[in-house]
């Protein structure tokens, strides 16, 4: 039933490029430019998604880093909380290095890919005699294509959001005891998934700029008959460049709002996992700094909210950092 679920949104998402692609082949001269509505282009977010796009034949290549820590369920009461049934996995940290490049296909549609590497670090749990020992599973994540299309540009600019993630990372990674780590530790997922929504911008008096956007993640089934709950994002935010947008050199400071809710999980044992999903608001001030082409940027989203289901790790900061090359 997932496959199937997955089948048809790949389907969807190619049958929505071949459509976009044959509408703007005719003409691609006679697209509205920016500057037609007063130059309403957003300046950028960090952690959420705009409408703006990169231009035909346009790109842009980045590296992010980001790390993320959680509040650790002591390890003798994360082992009681284990043999007594309970899905606990003594997560620690996470990090994650990215490589990214987008494209312009058309002046309203860009494609990114997205290949990460991923580090998951934990404590052991399970086995008494080590109790606390610090483990890691380390390999390639799950690689990602996005696809972004503005389809309005009057007083605002709207986009929708389309994409699609493979299951190329690695999910095969070893305890020190030889078993594997639990789906939820491993680098890669083992699953197809898929996202959509749409995001809306526009700038002001050319420094500043807001945006909201709503995104779904719908997860497949993965390695180890384990399947991740859906989720569903909303973001805020709003930026100030300290000179006009366009400007070089340029500072941009930037306030995000995150809403994310997540379903429960699925696994072999439970038809839903007690011990997953739940609901997550997160607060991220940051800036980015920019020298014609090229930008660096530092974002630090700290959970406000967190009510998440039975006993699993709360997050306790992240950091998102990194860089980008427009060409």
């Amino acid at each position: 039933m997932h496959m199937h679920r997955c089948i048809l949104f790949t389907f969807i998402l190619c049958f929505y490029l071949s459509t976009v692609l044959q509408a703007h082949h005719p003409a691609p001269a006679a697209s509205v430019k920016d500057s037609d509505f007063g130059g309403i282009s957003s300046g950028p977010m960090l952690n959420s998604p705009t409408a703006s796009t990169l231009g035909q034949n346009k790109g842009q290549a980045g590296f992010v880093f980001e790390y993320v820590r959680y509040n650790s369920i002591p390890a003798a009461n994360a082992h009681r909380l284990h043999h007594r049934g309970r899905d606990v996995h003594g997560k620690n940290h996470e990090q994650t290095y990215s490589l990214n490049l987008g494209f312009g296909i058309l002046d309203d549609l860009d494609i990114y890919l997205n290949t990460p590497f991923v580090s998951k670090n934990s404590i052991e749990i399970h086995d008494h005699s080590n109790l606390g020992k610090k483990e890691r599973a380390t390999g390639l994540g799950d690689l990602s294509l996005q696809a972004q299309h503005k389809f309005w540009k009057k007083y605002v600019e709207a986009a929708a959001l389309v994409g699609i993630k493979f299951p190329t990372g690695k999910t095969a990674a070893k305890r020190d005891s030889g078993d594997k780590f639990a789906p939820e530790l491993q680098p890669g997922t083992g699953s197809w998934d898929g996202q959509f929504g749409v995001a809306i911008s526009r700038s002001f008096k050319k420094r500043i700029s807001t945006v909201t956007s709503v995104q779904y993640f719908l997860h497949g089934e993965g390695a180890q008959d384990h399947k991740q709950g859906d989720v569903f994002r909303y973001n805020i935010g709003t930026s100030y460049a300290v000179r006009d947008l366009g400007s070089s050199p340029n500072v941009i400071l930037v306030t995000e709002l995150m809403n994310e809710w997540a379903l429960r999980d699925h696994s072999r044992e439970e038809d839903q996992v007690f011990d997953s999903g739940g609901t997550t608001i997160s607060f991220a001030p940051g800036v980015q700094v920019s020298v014609d082409r090229f930008s660096v940027f530092l974002s630090c989203p700290i959970p406000i909210y967190q009510n998440l289901g039975g006993e699993h790790e709360e997050k306790k900061f992240e950091v998102l950092t990194g860089s980008s090359f427009s060409f």
